[in-house]
């Protein structure tokens, strides 16, 4: 079988091609593709053997087989096929049809002949060798070592296929090449033959077709010249005066070939670029192939992209989510917090405006708009629904905690530890995606009470008092015991009972965390020691170094971490009992002083009240960053994981952390059709580690006054004029915890270096999470260069009774190792010395 038509060819993938297979794809759904034939990989295997050419000696083919002696028996057949043709049509093109070319993930686009107008029996065999031979140039086999693609996976067919005489010719793009937007349809065009555009002699005119409103956008080309067809072969000629001036399509035409792209699209499940000749009127296709560097339509929604910067401040959000993230948690992140956002905020007219997150090379940028109605008429609303909770908001959590969440992670507690199938892991993954969603939904609901109760707070005292001191108030709510305290009370518990022991005191104090387990293993109160351990995991290991993050190694995967911080609590002696207790006490006095200072009245007793409802909602801070933050990303990772190992067996991925690589479209539909992905995973883990080591942009755009005036907005995430410069010898940032020290600073960037920070040094850094809170117990004073007076840094600064300065944009940059500054937390300054 040395000739295939069109029709076929889809069923002979292997001895014909991908450009043969593409164009049967497009006749078998009746798409005007002009008529043809493959001639298969067969035919040049029959001509190799016929020449005694060997496909050992690569680097020899190209010549030989320009002058090889092709068979009569595959002449024969090939000439039959051809004179069939010509009936329809006065001349052929001729093009190479590799197995590898055109495919998704590897583009061999000018790599192989292509001829066209050929007319004579004679000069289409020549153009066959030419097109054989071209598959083995120094310019393929180079390309073919660089895409690491064997010989022997390029079976070659070549197409034949009737010659359009175009009118106008052109290529047409289902996604925008240059700014990968998905929803739009992008034209090129020009007078005459493709070569024109293709070559690069003619530059088209260009129409752009958004998908969704039909908008249709022109620009003109010169078009400077165009190739014809004719007897005696093509020929370049000068365009007109009058061709160049006007546009080479009608707008139906345009949308004509746009609706035409849309249907394949649809046929390929992908985006794909078309070759297209019109003649006489009449559309032809004559090639397609999907785009190798196209982006879904899932993932444009979740990446930051040039429309996005046009009307909108956004800004890196490293309060919440520092550092680079994942496809995978991206893809499940930015749906879940825009839902969760709206959805939650909405249930108790939550006076805040639209909020968008993005990923922007690998990080989070958020967009936050305020409130655009009557904000009084709106914080009515919002007090009138929450005010039945306020006085138990700690239970509201509670329960939404175990009606909603709790089922679902036992759920993932028991997926992750057995065997899926692909089907089952599909479905899964899609309900977790969902879930996902539901938690972000109940993350806003729950951390709505809290706020209302704070503004109350803060009304009350300002009536009380004539001023504003939200540091005071935010001092009045510390030492309320919380999850987050919870573990590290529960880690210190195991560094006390270390101590009773000589052997597990031992091994703690004399090797590094990675080998502790190991010795302790060899013991048996070491055995013990890590049961204990392991008891307290059950509850409080599921968090990682990086919350908000799949990649990473949860405290139930790593006991070093863990371990970690009880070594920490035995270097440094700190006793949480005695300084929570402490705390206890000075919060307790600072408010018995504060209430004695003022009269008796009704407002007084309405402010004790309020207060009350606030000490209890103090905990909602951490233990909703416990339940859902931590606990969320951490059991997903577990589950991810073991779907990970599916598709290992699969052969999709080489390892299981490989998933998190991938988008969540991609991983839907490798799940659905399996094959080797560890070429993308390998361009994905290598474009993750250089955007993990950018200097990334702060900002796009410029924040609205409305914005930087709003103190909600302010308190969380921190956010100051972009345009505000600090002095040489002072960083400027917010004021989060009063008190002023002065001391060498100690720049940490990631948990690997939590043992470099030594007692009594001011801790500097981005931001801070739950599991960098062991580092308060070490530190003299704290500056981020992320966040607000409610930001966790903000927050466990006060916990501790630590001066902080949170907000400062730049302190990690401009401070290093070393240097000598006054931490002012109740002016928000920091002060460089000499």
């Amino acid at each position: 079988m040395f000739t295939i038509p069109f029709e076929t060819a889809l069923q002979y993938e292997g001895a014909t091609g991908a450009k043969a297979k593409n164009l049967s794809i497009l006749a078998n759904h009746q798409l005007p593709v002009p008529d043809g034939f493959v001639v298969t990989a067969e035919a040049l295997s029959r001509t190799l053997a016929a020449n005694r050419i060997s496909l050992d000696d690569a680097q020899g083919l190209s010549e030989k087989l320009t002058t090889a002696v092709i068979p009569d028996e595959v002449k024969e057949e090939i000439k039959a096929r051809f004179e069939h043709l010509r009936k329809s049509f006065a001349a052929v093109a001729v093009r190479s049809s590799s197995a590898a070319e055109d495919l998704e993930d590897a583009s061999f686009a000018g790599q192989y002949e292509t001829f066209l107008n050929v007319t004579a029996f004679e000069d289409l065999l020549n153009k066959l060798r030419h097109c054989w031979a071209s598959m083995f140039s120094e310019q393929v086999l180079s390309y073919l070592k660089k895409m690491n693609i064997s010989l022997s996976d390029l079976a070659m067919g070549v197409v034949v296929q009737g010659l359009v005489y175009s009118d106008v010719s052109g290529v047409i793009f289902t996604a925008n090449p240059i700014s990968k937007n998905p929803h739009e349809v992008v034209i090129n065009a020009s007078y005459g033959l493709g070569e024109a555009i293709v070559s690069g002699m003619a530059t088209p005119d260009q129409f752009v077709i958004d998908k969704k409103s039909g908008n249709l956008k022109k620009e003109p080309g010169l078009k400077e010249v165009k190739i014809l067809a004719g007897p005696s072969g093509t020929r370049t000629v000068e365009t007109t005066e009058t061709e160049r001036q006007q546009f080479c399509l009608t707008d139906a035409q345009v949308r004509s070939l746009a609706d035409i792209a849309r249907r394949v699209e649809e046929i390929y499940q992908l985006p794909v670029d078309l070759e297209f000749g019109i003649e006489q009127g009449k559309i032809y296709l004559l090639q397609a192939r999907p785009i190798t560097t196209a982006i879904s339509d899932f993932q444009w929604s979740i990446l930051l992209n040039e429309e996005d910067k046009k009307d909108q401040f956004w800004f890196y959000d490293e309060t919440h989510f520092d550092g680079p993230k994942s496809p995978l948690f991206t893809s499940f992140m930015v749906p879940a917090f825009v839902h969760g956002f709206h959805a939650g905020f909405s249930k108790f007219k939550f006076p805040v405006g639209k909020s968008r997150i993005k990923s922007h090379l690998s990080h989070i940028y958020m967009s936050i708009e305020p409130f655009r109605g009557n904000i009084k008429e709106r914080l009515a609303q919002h007090q009138e629904i929450v005010r039945p909770l306020l006085p138990n908001v700690k239970q509201y959590l509670a329960d939404r905690v175990n009606q909603v969440l709790m089922p679902i992670y036992r759920q993932l507690d028991q997926d992750s530890h057995r065997e899926l199938e692909l089907d089952e892991a599909r479905e899964k993954v899609a309900d977790l995606f969902r879930f996902y969603q539901k938690a972000w939904e109940v993350h806003f609901e729950v951390v709505a009470p809290p706020s209302a109760v704070n503004r109350m707070l803060e009304n009350l005292y300002q009536q009380l008092t004539g001023k504003k001191d939200p540091i005071f108030l935010q001092e009045l709510l510390v030492g309320v015991m919380n999850k987050s305290l919870e573990t590290d009370r529960e880690l210190w518990k195991l560094a006390e009972q270390a101590k009773q022991d000589p052997e597990v005191l031992a091994a703690l104090q004399e090797e590094t965390a990675d080998r502790v387990t190991e010795r302790l293993a060899r013991s048996d109160a070491g055995q013990r020691f890590l049961r204990e351990l392991q008891r307290m995991l059950e509850t409080y290991g599921y968090r990682k170094d990086n919350t908000h993050e799949f990649l990473g190694k949860t405290w139930i995967e790593d006991l070093s971490l863990p371990l970690s911080r009880i070594q920490t609590y035995l270097q440094n002696g700190y006793h949480f009992a005695d300084e929570h207790a402490r705390i206890v006490k000075s919060r307790t006095q600072k408010y018995e002083a504060f209430l004695d200072s003022l009269p008796e009245s009704e407002l007084k007793s309405r402010f004790m009240e309020v207060y009350q409802w606030a000490l209890d909602a103090a905990t909602i801070r951490d233990d909703h960053h416990f339940y859902i933050d931590a606990m969320l990303s951490a059991k997903s990772r577990l589950f991810l994981l073991n779907v990970g190992n599916t598709l290992t067996r699969h052969g999709v991925i080489n390892e299981k952390e490989d998933i998190f690589f991938l988008y969540y479209d991609e991983l839907l539909k490798l799940m659905e059709k399996p094959q080797d992905s560890s070429g993308l995973i390998a361009e994905r883990k290598a474009e993750f580690a250089r955007n993990q080591n950018r200097i990334i942009p702060t900002h796009f755009g410029k924040p609205s006054p409305e914005l930087l005036s709003n103190p909600q907005i302010a308190q969380v995430h921190g956010l100051r004029n972009v345009e505000e410069k600090d002095e040489d010898r002072e960083l400027k940032g917010f004021a989060a915890s009063p008190g002023t020290f002065t001391g060498k600073v100690r720049v940490i960037r990631s948990e690997a270096e939590f043992g470099r920070l030594k007692k009594g040094e001011i801790l500097v850094c981005k931001t801070t999470t739950p599991t960098w809170t062991i580092l308060f117990t070490v530190a003299a004073a704290v500056v981020t260069d992320a966040g607000g007076i409610l930001s966790h840094s903000g927050i466990i600064a006060r916990e501790y009774n630590l001066p902080a300065v949170v907000g400062t944009r730049n302190a990690t940059s401009k401070l290093k190792d070393g240097d000598t500054v006054t931490v002012d937390g109740s002016s928000g300054t920091v002060t460089i010395h000499d």
